[in-house]
């Protein structure tokens, strides 16, 4: 299903792909998952979720702070709207955390949450492996994927825990 949900992303962006345009989607991202739980934060009723979702909101910072400083290696250009547009004409990116649990969560119910914003993630980067050829764009979309997926296997373990 996720497969499905990132298949069409790029399928009318018909101008050269660009890297960068896929890294500052990803950035996007990223910053909207720190929002989405600094705001859970606040709102949920268990202090370990609040804790729980504070810690999240870090990592997410820390992700998006990687991709900043991949794109800072490039000569500075400000994403193209309507590129980041195009590549994502189904609107899937900005509706990641549409549909949160409620603030009366269990931490488990987060995590499981949390893990399958992470794989929608991962998604999200495998859907563009196949738009370049040269060796060092698909190592950097592996890099983040593989970030990406590191954070779900901490996630997934510390669900085994509760």
């Amino acid at each position: 299903m996720l497969r499905l949900m990132f298949s069409r992303i790029s399928s009318p962006f018909r101008r050269k792909e660009r890297l960068r345009h896929v890294l500052h989607l990803g950035s996007l991202m990223e910053r909207q998952a720190e929002a989405f739980y600094r705001s859970f934060a606040r709102e949920a009723r268990d202090a370990e979720v609040r804790q729980f979702c504070l810690k999240l909101a870090d990592e997410e910072t820390r992700h998006c702070r990687m991709i900043q400083a991949l794109l800072s290696k490039w000569t500075p250009q400000p994403p193209n709207r309507k590129d980041l547009e195009a590549m994502d004409v189904d609107g899937k990116l900005r509706t990641l955390f549409l549909s949160p649990p409620t603030s009366d969560v269990t931490k488990t119910e987060i995590v499981e949450y949390a893990m399958n914003m992470e794989m929608q993630m991962v998604e999200f980067y495998r859907s563009f492996a196949d738009k370049f050829t040269s060796e060092w764009k698909i190592k950097k979309l592996q890099l983040m994927e593989a970030e990406k997926i590191q954070h779900f296997m901490e996630l997934k373990n510390m669900l085994a825990g509760l």
